[in-house]
């Protein structure tokens, strides 16, 4: 992340890390398959590769509805943001 004050697509694919998720790790899924569908969830509003703040909040929006736990969210929010 290069601290410009934008979120860009870029920075979001150079944090996530599809061999962590639980249907890859039983390999249900494809590393493949999970990073282009994570990818598809966020630049959605006009595809310039920078994430709005609209855009950033309904991603969580999305995501916070299905964490039974703040402070798992809050967790989750960390590590993905390196916070």
């Amino acid at each position: 992340m290069n601290k410009d004050g934008q979120v860009k697509l870029d920075d979001i694919a150079k944090t996530f890390d599809a061999s962590t998720v639980k249907e890859v790790q039983e390999g249900k899924r494809s590393e493949q398959d999970i990073y282009m569908e994570y990818m598809s969830l966020w630049d959605t509003q006009v595809k310039d590769g920078i994430i709005t703040f609209d855009e950033f909040l309904a991603y969580y929006e999305d995501y916070s509805a299905s964490v039974e736990e703040d402070d798992v969210f809050v967790a989750a929010m960390k590590e993905a943001w390196k916070l």
